[in-house]
């Protein structure tokens, strides 16, 4: 009975709605732990195999959320071999170190 009610709130098949509002998207995402044990009883693997599950709707959800503001990825930035530095207190770029003769 208490699991079906966390699967109702888990949107994937029908928004949530309240006083007749639906919920735009997706916003819990529910999975019974008790599906993710590892029969040998390593909680390290339970949690990296609930995590990863929990964690691959992410993506989904972000562009749903994007996507019903219009909001456009930015085109990808040229590729470089050395990113230029950036001086933290002025945004402009940093000018290039100079190098320093020793003296013995």
């Amino acid at each position: 009975m208490f699991f079906a009610a966390m699967e109702e709130l888990d949107g994937d098949e029908v928004r949530v709605s309240s006083r007749g509002r639906f919920a735009e998207r997706d916003i819990v995402q529910f999975v019974p732990f008790r599906d993710y044990i590892d029969r040998s009883g390593n909680q390290v693997l339970s949690m990296a195999r609930l995590a990863k599950d929990v964690l691959a709707e992410i993506p989904d959800q972000l562009m749903s959320f994007m996507k019903s503001r219009g909001i456009e990825p930015r085109p990808p930035l040229p590729a470089t071999s050395d990113p230029p530095s950036v001086s933290t207190t002025t945004g402009t770029p940093a000018p290039a170190a100079k190098q320093r003769n020793s003296h013995p």
